[in-house]
């Protein structure tokens, strides 16, 4: 499959590039890192000034027109620059399918708000040993609408959320339901993990919610819509891990062919030029499945075993990747004042993130076995 970039893509790309690379300085993610949030927030509306933020979400709340394929596009350049900016929250989780599914001033408002980087979104997929597409969540009918009651996990940029797309299940199927993080009902807990962004659990204990906040009814279009939501989160994800790759390969590159042992640049040494010979190959695998699921969801196509391929190859490539930056650099990969060390962080949360390698070879097993 061909995959240039049109000129519209690029341009949208070399903008990303030049405004991440410019504010994404050492200094800047340390001093980023150490706030509550670890939230960019003039980077985020600097983002949002160049029409970059509302690129993906549809011209009629103000955003650019393009699609999925373009957000994926941008979160390359996030993955790159390890930028803290909640663009795969907003824009993936909560922007597209509110675009898709929502409906009169609430959808204008969120997507509005979103475009102009005001507010954000995002999308609570997982479960304590549950699959994303098969939520345990239940949501209970009542005369003012529904009552929603579980146990959501590692939850992007909840504090910061004006709404968040949950998906439960009623007797009639699966929905989903935009909840706001200060509900009553709604318990947000901090959560420790390896990466660098914020993640959080959301309990919901009898969170009531109206009507004009059932973004889906449950039912057979209530679980095509999660589908559809966990494969973009999934293929976002590997977007993030292609750019991270790429970007980590790039700096433990120019260093192996800097730093001298035996009054030689490391780079020369069969071992380490097999070892960076490798991570290029798994860092091509990355993107290029990941431009595959991309382009095929953005063009409405089924990519069930496209996308599981892509998380495959984000988990497992990713993750030898991970561990060559780290060993090519040496003691250096762990020092908090070199870059390197975040690039294997991130590079490790996405790897388990919506369900790593081995739940990923079962799941295409799975779809490939379904085949007639």
């Amino acid at each position: 499959m061909d995959f240039s970039l049109t000129d519209e893509q690029t341009a949208l790309v070399e903008l990303a590039d030049q405004i991440l690379g410019d504010r994404c300085t050492l200094e800047r993610l340390k001093e980023v890192g150490a706030g509550e949030r670890r939230t960019d927030v003039e980077l985020w509306r600097e983002l949002a000034r160049a029409d970059l933020v509302g690129a993906a979400l549809p011209a009629d709340v103000g955003g650019g027109g393009f699609g999925f394929l373009e957000a994926c596009l941008l979160l390359e350049q996030v993955g790159r620059h390890v930028a803290p900016v909640p663009y795969w929250a907003t824009v993936v989780l909560g922007g597209l399918t509110i675009a898709e599914h929502g409906a009169g001033p609430l959808r204008q408002e969120l997507l509005a708000g979103a475009v102009a980087g005001e507010t954000i979104l995002s999308a609570a997929l997982q479960e304590e040993l549950a699959d994303p597409r098969s939520p345990a969540t239940t949501a209970r009918p009542d005369a003012a609408g529904w009552q929603l009651d579980g146990e959501k996990i590692l939850v992007p940029s909840v504090p910061d959320a004006a709404v968040i797309v949950v998906p439960a299940r009623a007797e009639g199927g699966v929905g989903l339901f935009l909840v706001e993080p200060g509900s009553s009902g709604v318990s947000v807990i901090a959560e420790e993990t390896m990466g660098q962004w914020p993640l959080y659990r959301l309990v919901l204990e009898g969170v009531a919610v109206g009507p004009d906040r059932v973004l889906v009814a449950p039912g057979e279009e209530g679980q095509r819509a999660l589908d559809r939501l966990v494969d973009r989160a999934t293929v976002g994800l590997c977007a993030i891990s292609a750019g991270v790759c790429e970007r980590g390969l790039r700096i433990t590159a120019e260093y192996a062919s800097e730093r001298k042992q035996f009054d030689r640049p490391i780079a020369t040494f069969q071992a380490v030029g097999q070892r960076l010979a490798d991570a290029f190959i798994d860092t091509e695998a990355v993107r290029l499945t990941m431009l595959n699921a991309a382009s095929l969801l953005d063009a409405g196509l089924p990519a069930g075993k496209e996308v599981a391929t892509a998380k495959f190859w984000a988990s497992d490539g990713a993750s030898r990747v991970a561990h060559a930056l780290l060993h090519v650099h040496g003691g250096i990969s762990i020092d908090v004042d070199y870059p390197i060390h975040r690039y294997f962080l991130w590079a490790k949360q996405i790897e388990n993130d919506l369900g790593a390698s081995t739940v990923q070879l079962q799941r295409l097993g799975d779809l490939l076995a379904a085949e007639p």
